[in-house]
């Protein structure tokens, strides 16, 4: 009789909760992929066999770069009409930055001081570049540039003697041309300016990194542009407050994609290698923000709107890889709110007919003055959002599909 109590009790319990009210957002059933047009674009992941990409030793600066892009200030950090992404990188000293100057006579030095990795950032308050003939020069209407860059060596001593010898070779390239200058507040930097010129290069060793600017402004002003290079300084060595040194070993061994990002992500020709330039990479939010404006990376110029993208959808993790992006958010909700609300990464120009098949998306027709495909659909699953490109609206859908099948094919 006991035993029969506690049946019926139980059975009371189950009723009961039969009619409670069930809170929370309800998200759509998974549709079956069998059912989409992919095209001949692939739905199986890389590492299907449990074999996930390895990076070769040497390709490992690229890691190494999106782990301190992070740390890296943009432009509009500096000085916030700097709004505009020109492009970023990680580069090594064997394909050095040219804002470090010339490349004959920088990569040599950089190879001397046992450079491990580096990391370039550029921004402007118009979207345009800087060029390099001999000493750097820009359009007219390009008021104010930045190039950000951050580089580790193994120690500070290292990163000490590369910084004076950097600008000991450049400033004796430029005799009588260039001259030396002083940074407010930051003794240790070595600098010099063209006096008919508005750019104005620095570098300052800080512990085993050493951290460079080239900014220029309106017009030649030396107080103005020190000025500029102080509030660099001040952003920048704030920023690398927790950024963890590395030795050499520890960046041979960092994890290229730790959470499948990478290959949750289309990549129509497989590609595994990593690209530090925005062609096969993974970083935070905030580090895939200097990657806005880059060739082949599909976000628009404008930092301060995709940053504003990136948090309406609670952005935590993101992957680039040869044209197709993969946003990790907080939630299934925050990824459907990218749908709902359209947050593109591109200026749309009219509405565009989504994927047959495929609720859980929602394209656009671009405006295409900022490199953008013609067409750009994002895709959600689960708390992921996939960006996919197309110059046609079919090529759009099937790569919107395939992007669909592949987040529902990996574990």
């Amino acid at each position: 009789m006991r035993i029969r109590r506690f049946a019926i009790a139980a059975f009371a319990v189950v009723l009961a909760g039969c009619g409670s009210a069930v809170t929370g957002s309800p998200l759509p059933a998974e549709i079956d992929i069998r059912t989409l047009d992919v095209g001949s674009f692939p739905t199986e992941p890389v590492n299907a066999h449990d074999d996930d990409p390895v990076p070769d030793f040497y390709e490992m600066y690229h890691v190494a770069g999106m782990r301190v892009a992070s740390h890296v200030i943009d432009a509009a950090a500096i000085d916030p009409r700097m709004k505009y992404g020109t492009g970023a990188r990680a580069f090594s000293d064997g394909t050095a930055a040219w804002e470090l100057g010339d490349d004959k006579v920088v990569e040599p030095i950089l190879e001397k001081h046992k450079m491990l990795y580096g990391f370039l950032s550029t921004g402007a308050s118009t979207d345009s570049t800087v060029s390099s003939m001999d000493w750097p020069a820009k359009e007219s209407t390009n008021t104010f540039t930045a190039a950000t860059m951050v580089l580790q060596f193994p120690d500070a001593a290292h990163a000490t003697a590369a910084a004076q010898e950097l600008h000991d070779a450049e400033l004796a390239a430029f005799a009588g041309r260039n001259q030396p200058v002083s940074i407010p507040g930051h003794p240790a930097a070595r600098s010099h300016w063209r006096p008919d010129s508005p750019f104005v290069r620095t570098l300052l060793p800080h512990g085993p990194y050493v951290l460079a600017f080239l900014l220029s402004i309106d017009k030649p002003d030396q107080n103005a542009l020190t000025a500029l290079a102080a509030t660099a300084y001040d952003k920048q060595i704030e920023a690398m407050a927790d950024v963890p040194v590395l030795t050499d070993e520890e960046v041979y061994a960092l994890p290229f994609d730790p959470d499948h990002l990478l290959v949750r992500t289309l990549n129509p020709d497989q590609f595994t290698f990593p690209g530090g330039d925005g062609a096969h990479m993974v970083t935070t939010a905030t580090g895939a923000l200097h990657f806005a404006g880059t060739p082949g990376v599909p976000l628009s110029p404008e930092r301060d709107r995709i940053a504003g993208q990136f948090a309406a959808m609670k952005a935590e993790q993101v992957a680039f890889s040869h044209g197709t992006m993969t946003i990790r958010t907080a939630d299934p909700a925050s990824a459907q709110r990218a749908i709902t609300d359209k947050l593109f990464p591109h200026h749309p120009k009219a509405d565009a007919a989504p994927p047959p098949n495929l609720p859980q998306a929602a394209c656009t027709e671009n405006r295409t003055l900022d490199g953008a495909k013609r067409f750009t659909c994002l895709v959600a699953y689960k708390q992921y959002v996939g960006v996919v490109g197309g110059s046609q609206l079919l090529d759009a859908h099937q790569r919107a599909a395939a992007q669909y099948a592949l987040f529902a094919n990996t574990r």
